[in-house]
């Protein structure tokens, strides 16, 4: 198992660190803590890519939240 840390599975699937943030907080995307600090299973997160590849994930709704409310507030995307 290697062990990735939010600037890293942003990279991998080139996306924002804020927006994995607020993923992992919304149970979006697999993810764990370790001593408080949020921490992803490579594995875990290339099937979850590959799952969101063949459409199987059914958690996006058009309304995702991608903004942490830690960080200032949340922004909504998709249906107005």
């Amino acid at each position: 198992m290697k062990i990735l840390t939010c600037k890293q599975v942003a990279e991998l699937i080139q996306a924002k660190p804020s927006t994995i943030y607020a993923w992992a907080e919304q149970s979006l995307i697999p993810s764990f803590k370790v001593n408080g600090l949020l921490r992803f299973d490579e594995d875990e997160v290339l099937a979850w890519l590959t799952r969101c590849k063949e459409g199987r994930n059914s958690w996006y709704n058009g309304s995702i939240q991608t903004r942490s409310s830690r960080k200032g507030g949340r922004k909504q995307h998709g249906a107005l």
